[in-house]
């Protein structure tokens, strides 16, 4: 077996998410075919380049070294995959999208705007990567997200630009004892075990940890779970859950507000300013930004949130700044 692109970065996937079916459903590969094409790899450098576990797939020393020459030589190749077709005359947009409702209206919108584009879409389970991803220009345009004094700075020839405030709301059981409330009280839930995503962006756990404390408490983390898994354990009344406030919500589970808002956060979008998006950004935000109302206003839970209070202040249209 000769060495493709391919397979570096099947092993730079593998390396960034941590085990082989994160990296499997990021690269929409189904897990037997990467563990196999993993094997494959090995078996032709003669060695393991991870050493799995309980805690995922770790490098080994050589993996380390296929790492560091697959990470040096990735971006050339994309580089001139990129170059080729601007020559050719074809424009190449790839989209890494955090998990929000926001990536949908960014693909058709950009199909809207750029019609002769080739646009392509990777969703990470946490959005820490993406700023790095953006400034190596392995991609032109992300979703991102930020918290209250933790506001993200974009780097060198990357622009932000602040689509919405979105206030964060709790999921119980229908059956919650306080599933009936129109609001809850974070103090109220004080005694509660939480689900937290098993990868979470830098920010949101420590803005979590605040308003916990603010309200008198030290939240008790009793799980950490994919959506799925967190779904039928808060449906069970095993836990409660964070959830944005434009979700449309899951068999047997109520999503209500926390009264005073002490959580929320800010969606942004980000881009390469030498890339085709920068000519676009205004239109795009603005198309963006009304979809995103559009589904608020679609939302029962946030619509009425919203018939209350009206929406969080809005962000500064400065598209290279990110104030909170």
């Amino acid at each position: 077996m000769d060495l493709e692109v391919r397979h570096l970065r099947a092993v730079c996937a593998i390396a960034d998410h941590g085990s082989i079916s994160k990296a499997a459903a990021a690269l929409k590969t189904p897990q037997p075919s990467l563990a196999a094409q993993l094997r494959r790899i090995e078996s032709m450098f003669g060695s393991a380049l991870f050493e799995r576990g309980r805690e995922g797939a770790r490098p080994t020393a050589l993996g380390a070294w296929v790492l560091a020459r697959s990470r040096s030589l990735l971006p050339a190749f994309e580089e001139l995959r990129r170059d080729g077709m601007r020559y050719a005359g074809r424009r190449l947009v790839r989209v890494g999208c955090m998990s929000s409702h926001l990536a949908v209206h960014v693909i058709r919108t950009l199909r809207e705007l750029l019609p002769d584009a080739e646009v392509s879409m990777r969703t990470e389970e946490a959005m820490d990567v993406l700023p790095s991803l953006l400034r190596s220009q392995r991609l032109e345009l992300a979703t991102l997200a930020d918290y209250p004094g933790r506001a993200l700075v974009p780097p060198p020839g990357v622009g932000y630009t602040p689509v919405a405030h979105e206030p964060i709301f709790v999921g119980l059981s229908a059956s919650h004892p306080l599933a009936g409330r129109a609001e809850v009280e974070l103090a109220d839930l004080a005694g509660e075990e939480w689900s937290l995503p098993v990868m979470i962006e830098v920010g949101h756990r420590e803005h979590f940890a605040e308003a916990c404390a603010a309200a008198g408490f030290v939240p008790r983390i009793g799980c950490e779970a994919t959506l799925s898994v967190a779904v039928d354990l808060i449906a069970a009344s095993r836990c409660v859950g964070m959830f944005q406030a434009t979700s449309r919500g899951y068999p047997g589970i109520v999503i209500r507000p926390l009264a005073g808002t002490p959580l929320r956060f800010r969606h942004l979008i980000g881009w390469t300013e030498a890339g085709p998006v920068d000519p676009q950004v205004g239109g795009l935000v603005a198309a963006v930004r009304r979809a995103y109302w559009a589904d608020a206003g679609d939302t029962p839970a946030y619509r009425s949130w919203l018939g209350r209070h009206g929406p969080l202040p809005q962000p500064q249209t400065d598209a290279h700044s990110a104030p909170v």
